[in-house]
C-alpha cells in the first residue's frame, strides 16, 4: 500500500457513505453506513497506525465520529 492508494481508498469509502445517504436516505442507509464506518476505522488502524499515509488522521476520525453519532443517537429511525 502506498499513500495515494490509501487516500483513494479512504476517499472512495467516504464518498460511498455520502452517496448512500443521498440515494437511499439516512434511514435506509443506516446499516450500510455503520458497516462502512467500521471498515474505515479498521483500515485506518491497520494501514495508517504509524501515521505514514495520513498525518492528519484526526480529520478522518472526526468524520467517523460525527457520522456514527448521527446514526446511533437517534438521528435515523431503526
Amino acid at each position: 500500500m502506498n499513500r495515494e492508494t490509501y487516500r483513494a481508498m479512504i476517499r472512495g469509502l467516504i464518498a460511498t457513505i455520502i452517496e448512500k445517504e443521498v440515494v437511499l436516505g439516512e434511514s435506509d442507509a443506516k446499516e450500510s453506513v455503520l458497516t462502512i464506518l467500521y471498515l474505515l476505522e479498521d483500515l485506518d488502524l491497520f494501514w495508517n497506525s504509524d501515521m505514514e499515509f495520513e498525518e492528519n488522521a484526526e480529520h478522518l476520525q472526526h468524520f467517523i465520529d460525527r457520522t456514527r453519532e448521527k446514526y446511533t443517537l437517534g438521528g435515523t429511525d431503526g
